[in-house]
């Protein structure tokens, strides 16, 4: 029998349905011998190496951002409003630091494909992932040195990304 929540409706309800379930979180469906199954793995762990990295890049930013705004001078009654360079080089900060948010997002809610895909041949999905895993190393590369021009690099090889995931859907 079930738990019960407090409404009387059953939780976890035992079945064919909870086994195949609990089957898929031990992950004896799951297949890691399969090359598909390990290109795909493989692109998950890149991006989140190149999460990790962006990571601690707007951390140490963070800290340069606190560092600037202690270094604005403090209002006086003479001067009651502190120079307008250290506002705008606050603001600019702030901005780039949003910028490398949302490019973490990004990275992180890339595509990864399903386990199946009906309509394709197994070498078809390998050679597909494959690839994914080949851009998501350049991504990777890319930010070895993390700074505005490779942060331009990692937007267009996340746009070669999306398109070759299109063209791929499309086909």
């Amino acid at each position: 029998m079930g738990r019960l929540s407090r409404y009387g409706i059953t939780l976890a309800p035992s079945g064919v349905i909870t086994g195949l379930l609990k089957g898929t979180l031990d992950l004896w469906s799951y297949d890691y011998k399969n090359p598909a199954n390990a290109f795909r793995d493989q692109s998950v762990r890149l991006r989140n190496l190149c999460d990790d990295a962006l990571s601690q890049y707007a951390s140490q930013l963070q800290t340069e951002l606190h560092n600037l705004r202690q270094h604005l001078p403090q209002p006086t009654r003479e001067n009651p409003y502190p120079p307008m360079e250290g506002l705008e080089s606050v603001k600019a900060m702030e901005s780039y630091i949003r910028d490398i948010e949302a490019l973490r997002i990004q990275i992180r809610s890339a595509v990864s494909p399903p386990n199946e895909f009906v309509t394709r041949s197994q070498w078809e999905n390998e050679q597909f992932l494959g690839d994914l895993t080949a851009i998501d190393r350049d991504l990777l590369r890319a930010l070895t040195t993390v700074d505005e021009d490779s942060l331009a690099e990692v937007h267009r090889i996340l746009a070669r990304r999306e398109e070759r995931v299109r063209a791929y859907v499309a086909h």
